[in-house]
């Protein structure tokens, strides 16, 4: 397994990866996938050094994701993180995760946030033992599901 940066065919692998897990593990609708769509259109857009999207690769097979993208000039926003089910629980998402962190304190951002959903239990132990508190939540209708979305934040320095 190995950690790469974005390349152009990712982008596909991106959208359609998220959407199909999303749907499958929690009924999220098309909606989700438009709002991958445009966050993965936005950095391709934006063009922005201080921003980055890494894949998870093995055999050359995209197997996750994970990207950063500038709030401002000083805050840093996590996402687009998905480890696939057949790689879970083998420390690739913390690798990834620890991946965009290192970005962010070489890239000069004094802080990052994420926005996340309260049922995704794994990726909100790993925010926490990674030095990301909850800072928000609020009860939204987001992919025809009343969703509780979480703000975290992690202060860097």
């Amino acid at each position: 397994m190995t950690i790469r940066p974005y390349r152009a065919e990712d982008a596909d692998y991106i959208i359609s990866s998220h959407y199909a897990l999303y749907n499958k593990e929690f009924g999220y609708d098309l909606s989700f996938r438009d709002f991958i769509a445009q966050s993965v259109g936005g950095f391709i857009a934006r063009g922005d050094r201080k921003e980055n999207i890494w894949v998870l690769e093995s055999e050359g097979k995209q197997r996750g994701s994970i990207s950063i993208k500038k709030a401002d000039e000083e805050t840093a926003q996590l996402g687009l993180f998905l480890v696939e089910p057949s790689v879970r629980g083998t420390g690739f998402g913390q690798q990834l995760l620890q991946t965009a962190i290192v970005f962010c304190k070489e890239s000069g951002f004094s802080k990052i946030i994420l926005w996340t959903n309260s049922e995704l239990k794994a990726a909100r132990r790993l925010y926490a033992n990674n030095g990301f508190t909850l800072i928000e939540s609020r009860t939204q209708m987001l992919s025809n599901k009343e969703l509780v979305e979480e703000q975290w934040e992690q202060v860097i320095g």
